[in-house]
């Protein structure tokens, strides 16, 4: 396809991308859909340029899917959206009914563990609507009231913690947060110095929000301590099939770079 036409006529990459989720959704067996940058993105970056960051970005989402999808878990819908996530915010993708929204342009950002998070997200919500009904209420409730404990808390404190030192963090995109500007150098240093603080912060910060952090960390393979899995399972957290080994993990990382220089963003 000409260059020169995907860069002034808006109508063609709209067509571009749209032809091209087709593809990826029969490939992937899952419905990928690609929105278009919105004109005035497109106008300030060039529309070449978006087309690279939304089919990079998929194609990127694809083969982690792919596997996911190879170890027995149900896969959600995937959305690319600008306009959901813009690059100017630090959000890498969020879970929104049958669908895992994601933005085009944080490649660089995404790594496995980011997307495992959202298929957390996905299944826990599968999973709530498959029980009776007093499970669902007592799920529910419990969001309005403390779901860990004060010793709770510190024990998911401690896993997580033991979970950087195993190297479940190893791939954390602290440097690019950084050079991106989506996070401050004092951060970047405080993290560097009391990493602790930071890794379970997003877990305890909500029933669901534990329950995806709990099941990205477990499917790569980390055991968490007793109480905190038993808490888990009363919250009807997904089960844990098929587990990434690291060198699967680093292999999709690997996958990423490969990717990169694709996504070109000014």
């Amino acid at each position: 396809m000409n260059s020169r036409i995907i860069k002034t006529r808006y109508r063609v990459y709209k067509d571009y991308l749209r032809q091209t989720g087709q593809t990826m959704s029969k490939e992937l067996g899952r419905k990928i859909e690609i929105a278009p940058t919105p004109k005035k993105i497109c106008r300030q970056n060039g529309i070449l340029k978006e087309v690279s960051n939304s089919i990079s970005t998929a194609r990127y989402l694809q083969t982690v899917y792919e596997q996911i999808k190879q170890k027995g878990y149900q896969i959600p819908k995937i959305l690319i959206d600008e306009k959901q996530i813009s690059r100017k915010s630090n959000l890498v993708g969020f879970q929104m009914g049958n669908w895992n929204v994601f933005g085009p342009g944080k490649l660089d950002l995404m790594t496995p563990s980011y997307v495992l998070h959202e298929e957390g997200h996905y299944l826990h919500k599968q999973k709530l609507f498959d029980q009776p009904l007093y499970s669902l209420f007592s799920s529910v409730r419990n969001i309005f009231r403390p779901f860990l404990n004060k010793s709770e808390k510190n024990i998911l404190t401690e896993d997580y913690m033991r979970a950087y030192n195993e190297g479940y963090f190893r791939h954390l995109p602290m440097k690019e947060s950084l050079d991106r500007g989506y996070i401050k150098p004092e951060t970047y240093e405080d993290f560097s110095v009391n990493p602790k603080k930071y890794l379970v912060r997003n877990a305890l910060s909500s029933m669901d929000e534990f329950i995806a952090e709990y099941f990205s960390l477990a499917v790569q393979g980390f055991k968490f301590s007793p109480e905190i899995t038993k808490r888990y399972k009363y919250f009807h957290g997904p089960e844990i099939q098929q587990t990434f080994s690291p060198n699967e993990i680093d292999k999709l990382v690997a996958r990423r770079k490969d990717l990169e220089w694709l996504n070109v963003i000014i």
